[in-house]
């Protein structure tokens, strides 16, 4: 079988653990955005600070004004912080159970990684996960376990929506770029010839972008140049399907991916590509199936082309074979 549905008690604790993300996604992101206020003397006289991270901004001599921001700020930070660690605390505890129901899909590597992109503010605004790993957010929105093989992989495809800089988008006032924070992930990667990135296990990062004239050769500032892939424009041109899954660590995160049916098209197009390597093409037409599979039956869409305005003539042109 290509995938197998979730059981009643999958599906309770799945919910669970997604509910509970729900709300402490929101509030770790307030809780690093918030920075801290600072008092320091300076030569006999108090002045104010605010800091995010590596940087500090200066707010000036202290006053009375400032001193209640900072009571205030201070306040806001502590309330944050409790409700952070509760959640944590609950997430951490269902970890266990996710892992043991079996729920835990996504290698830990790769939740890592989108975790990390997620975290910078660059997953759904700059970049979409691809590949393999888009599975992932497929299965769970339609409550089925697909078939292991289906799933394995050993690399990570990050589609980079190029109307977008991923050196300029990196927060926190790093410029590193991917790498940079991929390096942060596991220091053991490191760039192979500027176009994938590899850590030390064997794991493979590529960093694909459309095949357009302008940017085939675009670097983003971080030692690791975009590949074309082809058709990739009409992957980012469709809408996102977003979901929280589970990794193999038990914790969930979330993942932002192309709309299935377009990616089931993309993939069959793959598959019939002369250029496509023979033992990734039925890898390429496996996937399509499974994806057009759970389409059809859990998530009560079809393939018809006045509900899909978005797709190019290459993919409406294989819409007859999802029918």
């Amino acid at each position: 079988m290509n995938f197998m549905e979730l059981s009643n008690e999958q599906r309770r604790q799945l919910i669970d653990a997604q509910q509970v993300f729900s709300v402490w996604r929101p509030a770790i992101i307030d809780f690093e955005h918030l920075g801290t206020m600072r008092a320091q003397t300076s030569k006999g006289r108090r002045y104010m600070y605010e800091v995010h991270g590596s940087v500090r901004k200066s707010l000036g001599r202290e006053t009375p004004q400032l001193k209640r921001a900072k009571a205030e700020h201070d306040s806001r930070r502590a309330e944050l912080m409790k409700r952070v660690k509760t959640l944590e605390k609950r997430l951490d505890s269902m970890a266990p159970v996710n892992k043991a129901l079996g729920l835990g899909r996504m290698r830990a590597i790769a939740a890592r990684i989108i975790r990390a992109l997620d975290r910078e503010q660059l997953l759904g605004s700059h970049v979409i996960v691809a590949g393999t790993n888009a599975l992932h957010a497929y299965e769970t929105a339609s409550g089925t376990v697909i078939s292991q093989e289906h799933v394995a992989t050993t690399d990570a495809d990050i589609l980079w929506d190029t109307k977008q800089s991923l050196l300029l988008a990196a927060t926190g006032i790093r410029r590193e770029g991917l790498m940079g924070i991929l390096r942060r992930v596991d220091r053991s990667f490191k760039a192979d010839f500027g176009y994938n990135a590899t850590n030390r296990d064997g794991y493979i990062v590529d960093l694909l972008c459309p095949e357009t004239d302008d940017i085939t050769t675009m670097n983003t500032g971080s030692d690791l140049e975009a590949t074309p892939m082809p058709g990739a424009e009409w992957l980012l041109r469709s809408p996102q399907f977003e979901q929280t899954i589970i990794a193999e660590d038990g914790w969930p995160l979330r993942i932002v991916v192309p709309e299935p049916r377009t990616f089931a098209l993309h993939k069959l197009w793959v598959s019939q590509r002369p250029d496509r390597q023979p033992l990734k093409r039925p890898r390429d037409a496996a996937h399509a199936r499974v994806v057009s599979e759970l389409v059809k039956k859990y998530l009560g869409q079809k393939f018809l082309a006045k509900e899909m305005p978005w797709l190019s003539p290459e993919l409406r042109a294989l819409l007859k074979h999802f029918k």
